[in-house]
């Protein structure tokens, strides 16, 4: 049998590295902690190669038919089901579907063979194998797996007692994806909120009713009802719910608040819930939080142009406090931490004070505030102060005394980034001086104020252009019949100068600071809006909804 060309050599006639860097391997290989590692594990770990190269020339080596993608018309779920999902990940295999008297195995580990055999003795049919990247593997099992069979017949298999025999423990991380062989009740849950996931919502609505029990998720800020299952479910679903979390199952008279952190493939997802007794038994709320999701931008979240320029000015200010306002779920919190993203540099020291810490921005230093144990917002805001802070973002000024704290930071050369619940930007001066500031020192102060709310952004790919040049929806596979994907920002800053901040001081009504602020070119949120419906980004409807003319 001819010797197997070794994968350095195949990497160097492909052209993939160059000599000095197979050497440098080679040498990497020989040290006593490397001994037993292969020259391909050791480029691709020093990023010398891809993933997909390596791959594509091991199956040059072992004379395999290589791919880097897992095509969707081979996938069969009633093949993939006969494999618990821990052994299809731990041996990086995917079974697909049998054509041409043969099964077809995905594979990135095809030496071995007892997995291999495994595939065959299942089926009895000659197998088709496939070399492929681990990745490629491990995404489509998470993309696929957990679907099984359908939410009715789980729903129908549920019984009260349905997997609550198990031992109750606080599971801190539970694997969402990996449910095929556990109790119908944990099931449910389990597909209930993987489900959740794949529709992005931000929210689980769980609601008992005299006549039924309805699930809803809340997704680009509209509840849809998901599933219905039958009313006397309720209590061990919120239990299961409430074991996750760590709460007190055995405690239905009063609100409880807990977390969890769960897996969605290969990354990590807390889910905050909250539960409260009702007539018709526990309501509860779970709202789920990416904090490795990716950071919308400031630009992604819809800010126009000649807004985004005032604003970039207002917030590279060397102190004083800028405010965004809106109702709760209108995205003011991704609007600070966009912010924040554009002034990061290694010479700032910043600290965010927030309840809850919702996602993870490195290069800041962020305390989740526990009001249980006495770090509110207004004592964590007076220890920072002693930190040395440059920039400083509130999560929430909630009442005075963090009114008063905020103001002195910004009064002493600190940059405050801070959210108020005020309809409109205008407001949110008059709001802090209604909760005890002196108006002299919100005058001198507050820098600006930018009023936002969340609309509907529409599919593009099946949006409807209509005679007048705008557009309506329409409902497609991508956008899950809804005519809508994604959410989109209306934005209303106030820009406060001598003369703002002057009428500000006086306590000028409201309409003339408006009036005064819309003359200086400040654009309304109704007027941001009627600009993006022009631009088929959202529908008059839409707009309406959001925002009160």
């Amino acid at each position: 049998m001819a010797e197997r060309v070794k994968i350095g050599q195949i990497l160097l006639e492909r052209g993939l590295i160059i000599q000095s860097l197979l050497e440098g391997a080679l040498e990497k290989q020989s040290l006593e902690t490397l001994k037993g590692r292969k020259i391909g594990e050791i480029l691709l770990e020093d990023g010398i190669i891809s993933e997909e190269a390596l791959f594509e020339s091991l199956a040059i080596q072992w004379k395999l038919e290589f791919s880097a993608i897992i095509p969707h018309d081979n996938l069969d779920q009633k093949v993939l089901e006969r494999f618990p999902l821990e052994h299809l990940r731990k041996h990086r295999f995917f079974p697909c579907k049998k054509e041409s008297g043969k099964i077809t195995v995905y594979t990135s580990e095809p030496q071995n063979h007892s997995v291999l055999n495994e595939v065959y003795m299942l089926f009895k049919l000659p197998l088709r194998v496939i070399l492929t990247p681990p990745s490629t593997i491990i995404s489509a099992l998470n993309e696929l797996y957990g679907r099984g069979r359908g939410s009715t017949e789980i729903i129908e298999d549920l019984t009260i007692e349905s997997g609550l025999n198990e031992e109750l423990e606080n599971l801190q991380i539970e694997d969402v994806l990996a449910s095929a062989n556990k109790a119908p009740v944990i099931k449910f849950v389990n597909t209930m909120i993987f489900q959740a996931l794949r529709e992005r919502a931000s929210d689980i609505h769980l609601e008992p009713s005299p006549d039924k029990f309805r699930i809803r998720y809340r997704i680009d800020g509209i509840l849809f009802e998901r599933f219905s299952p039958p009313r006397n479910l309720n209590a061990p679903i919120a239990s299961r719910i409430k074991i996750m979390a760590g709460l007190d199952i055995a405690e239905r008279r009063l609100p409880q608040d807990g977390k969890v952190r769960v897996r969605f493939g290969e990354r990590e997802v807390d889910i905050r819930v909250s539960s409260i007794p009702s007539v018709y038994g526990e309501r509860v709320v779970l709202r789920l939080l990416d904090r490795k999701s990716e950071l919308l931008t400031l630009e992604m979240m819809g800010m126009q142009e000649d807004t985004l320029v005032v604003f970039d000015a207002l917030i590279r200010r060397p102190n004083g406090i800028l405010l965004v306002t809106g109702p709760t779920g209108s995205g003011k919190t991704t609007t600070l931490y966009g912010a924040i993203m554009r002034i990061m540099s290694p010479d700032s020291n910043i600290i965010t004070l927030e309840d809850p810490v919702e996602y993870e921005l490195k290069g800041a230093n962020q305390i989740p505030v526990k009001p249980k144990i006495g770090l509110t917002f207004a004592a964590g805001l007076r220890s920072i102060l002693r930190q040395d802070p440059d920039i400083i973002m509130v999560g929430e000024i909630r009442d005075e005394e963090t009114a008063a704290m905020a103001i002195q930071a910004g009064l002493t050369g600190h940059m405050v980034f801070s959210t108020l619940h005020t309809n409109d930007s205008v407001s949110a001066g008059i709001r802090l001086i209604d909760m005890k500031v002196e108006p002299y020192l919100v005058a001198s102060t507050l820098i600006g104020a930018l009023a936002q709310r969340l609309v509907r952004r529409l599919c593009l790919k099946c949006r409807k252009k209509l005679p007048d040049s705008t557009y309506i929806q329409t409902g497609c596979e991508e956008c899950s019949k809804t005519g809508f994907k994604g959410r989109v920002g209306l934005f209303e800053l106030l820009s406060v100068d001598d003369e703002i901040a002057s009428m500000i001081s006086s306590r000028t009504p409201l309409d003339l600071i408006r009036n005064k602020a819309e003359k200086k070119g400040m654009r309304s949120l109704l007027q941001d809006g009627i600009q993006k419906i022009k631009s088929g980004l959202t529908t008059q409807d839409e707009v309406e909804r959001s925002v009160k003319a």
